[in-house]
Order: structure tokens, then C-alpha cells, then sequence
């Protein structure tokens, strides 16, 4: 997603974060390499994006190169805490590096999986 008026990035090191509102929808997009150096601060991200309110939670993953157990955690955590909150949630990607763990360990339903911004938007906003 290109930067919009307001977004506020942070850089992680190996990683950065930038959040933004489309829609309605919060839309926190990660690039970079996801690991355990970044979990407590994609974590605190995470949950100060659904702290914020909105319509619903939407992560771009597609400048993810790396998604390690430990972030792909701090996600599950992210979507239990929407789902328990009646906030729609949904990730973008296309890499294998985050989609074949998804996949792979049958998390598709608790992490909904799109290929672009404008469809996870949508799919959040019909909840």
C-alpha cells in the first residue's frame, strides 16, 4: 500500500511497519524479515493497530520476504484478539515464505489469506 497521509513507520532493523486507514479498515503493512529479533515489536504493533479501532484489521505481508513460528504466533494472537473483539481481520500475500506455513499448518481459516489490499478490505468489511 503506498504511503497515505498519516501513516506512521517504524523501522525494525531487518523489518519496517507502516499503518494507515482504507476504507475505514486499518491497514498495517510489513516488509522486510519477519523473526524472532521482530516479535515484541510486531506484537505491540499489532495490537495498538486493534487497540485503534476501525472497521477491521488488514496486513499487507507482500514485501515479507521471511515469516518465522514466532511472528506467524504474534499473527494468530493479532486475529484471536479481532475475532474475540468482532473486528474482521484478513492478511495479504503471495510469497510461499509466508503462505505455505499458513497453509501447510491449516491456519487459513483463522489467518484469511487475499491477494491484494482492496480485496482484504473488502473481505473485512463484509464480516
Amino acid at each position: 500500500m503506498p504511503a497515505e497521509s498519516g501513516d506512521q513507520p517504524a523501522d525494525g532493523g531487518l523489518w519496517s511497519v507502516a499503518v494507515g486507514e482504507r476504507d475505514g479498515v486499518t491497514v498495517v503493512s510489513l516488509s522486510g524479515e519477519l523473526d524472532l529479533a521482530a516479535v515484541d515489536d510486531l506484537g505491540e504493533a499489532l495490537g495498538a493497530a486493534l487497540d485503534a479501532g476501525g472497521e477491521g484489521l488488514v496486513i499487507d505481508m507482500i514485501g515479507v520476504g521471511f515469516c518465522d513460528s514466532s511472528c506467524l504466533h504474534a499473527l494468530l494472537r493479532a486475529a484471536t484478539k479481532a475475532r474475540t473483539s468482532g473486528t474482521g481481520f484478513a492478511l495479504v500475500a503471495v510469497s510461499p515464505a509466508v503462505v505455505r506455513p499458513i497453509t501447510v499448518l491449516q491456519l487459513r481459516e483463522v489467518l484469511p489469506i487475499t491477494g491484494s489490499v482492496s480485496e482484504a478490505v473488502a473481505r473485512v468489511r463484509e464480516r
